[in-house]
């Protein structure tokens, strides 16, 4: 098998995997989901605050209100920023013109989708406001992977000159 054909092979395997994550994390029930987050959580509230344990009851709850939010908004910017990144590849290596707006088509439409899918599962509930955090990811991939690329042909372009 050709070596581009194994680049393309991997490439779109990343995307479908990356794909297939996000939709299994939003095909959690609303309890699942925070379980998850609910470790991760308490050791940042822990990390940050590391008297918390002594703090008022009212005061935890509030402090790991604000964590649990950052946490699980961070998870969704994250996610969808690996999915525009491994977009943004697969795109970049089919050399279709205007790549950067086709992998954030793409990715945004996902992220619609995905927010869609919530719907659907029993104790969770759409946002669109969680769909314009994913969409931001997606294009913080996309930004990513292009100053990458710029980056590597600035240096090819000087290691040229310099010849």
């Amino acid at each position: 098998m050709k070596s581009r054909n194994k680049k393309r092979m991997f490439l779109w395997l990343l995307v479908v995997v990356i794909a297939a994550v996000i939709f299994l994390f939003s095909a959690m029930s609303g309890a699942e989901s925070m379980t998850m987050s609910k470790g991760l959580t308490y050791w940042f509230v822990r990390l940050i605050y590391q008297d918390y344990d002594h703090l008022s009851l009212e005061r935890q709850e509030e402090i790991y209100r604000l964590f649990v939010f950052i946490v699980r908004k961070t998870a969704h910017f994250t996610e969808f920023t690996a999915f525009g990144a491994a977009l943004m590849l697969l795109i970049k290596d089919y050399h279709i013109a205007r790549e950067k707006r086709w992998a954030w088509a793409i990715g945004s439409l996902y992220a619609a989708t995905d927010e869609l899918h919530q719907y659907f599962v029993g104790t969770r509930t759409p946002s669109i406001k969680d769909v314009g955090i994913d969409v931001m990811g997606v294009g913080m991939g996309i930004l990513i992977v292009s100053l990458i690329f710029f980056c590597i042909e600035r240096r090819r372009c000087k290691k040229e000159g310099n010849k």
